[in-house]
């Protein structure tokens, strides 16, 4: 019996330009006409998830920032995991020594050094700000076109600080407390709505989506996602993202798990 299903947003959910297929939100309304739970498992923040599943009708509960909060369909706060001060500080200052741009998520809203980040707003006074203001942090996300540095950087991070290190893509960092996964924040949504691990569906594409990969035994991989992330999911969907591969295999598994 699948009690709840739970998928990442980006090349999972999301086709590449962002919208939701038709058959995906079906797939959503299917599932929760017959009482099972959708959660959306993201790197995004809420402000950067729920608005892309209200614009197609859809009302779901969020695993947010990788891990770094649980959000119920009400968009009540129930966990968070927060880094340490200290730790997200050095992690800012490295990043801005190496002229990387990021965005910095908090328990106040999401706040960028660059105007490029669609969904944060502009720190004009600098990041230093929000660490005097003694908000709590999330994550910190950047983007950069040269996948070398990235790829360094991660490495020097993660041994510095200890903290989460993952990416979605080649060209982007997410770092969140070392708690702060996929995987053991959707544990912890099962255990809260009484959902045994054996009850509960996951799709990825990414690096990022590992720890719930692993966590979970009904897990697929995105016919499009990652070699990794294939060769240890328990199933492959038949379809990518641009094909709905989400919504066709819930609704396969639906009618023959759920009747």
């Amino acid at each position: 019996m699948i009690k709840m299903i739970a998928t990442d947003l980006d090349g999972t959910m999301l086709k590449n330009d962002w919208s939701v297929s038709g058959i995906n939100v079906k797939a959503v309304e299917t599932a929760q006409g017959q009482g099972v739970r959708w959660m959306t498992v993201t790197g995004r923040s809420y402000r950067g998830a729920m608005p892309l599943m209200q614009q197609y009708g859809i009302n779901c509960g969020y695993v947010l920032m990788n891990g770094a909060e649980f959000r119920d369909e009400e968009g009540r706060l129930i966990f968070a995991e927060d880094m340490d001060p200290e730790k997200a500080a050095k992690v800012c200052r490295k990043l801005d020594a190496e002229g990387i741009k990021f965005e910095i998520n908090t328990d106040h809203g999401d706040y960028a050094t660059t105007k490029e980040m669609k969904y944060a707003d502009f720190l004009e006074e600098g990041w230093q700000q929000i660490f005097e203001k003694k908000y709590k942090i999330r994550k910190i996300l950047c983007f950069s076109k040269d996948t070398e540095k990235i790829k360094r950087l991660k490495q020097e991070i993660f041994e510095e600080t200890g903290l989460s290190v993952l990416s979605s893509f080649a060209d982007n960092m997410e770092v969140t407390a070392s708690k702060a996964q996929k995987g053991i924040m959707l544990k912890q949504v099962a255990e809260y709505y009484d959902i045994k691990s054996e009850e509960v569906v996951v799709f990825g594409d990414g690096w990022n989506d590992l720890s719930m990969i692993d966590q979970f035994p009904e897990s697929y991989a995105m016919k499009n996602g990652t070699r990794e992330l294939k060769e240890r999911a328990a199933h492959i969907t038949e379809y990518t993202n641009e094909e709905s591969g989400v919504g066709k295999t819930v609704l396969k598994l639906l009618g023959r798990k759920n009747p």
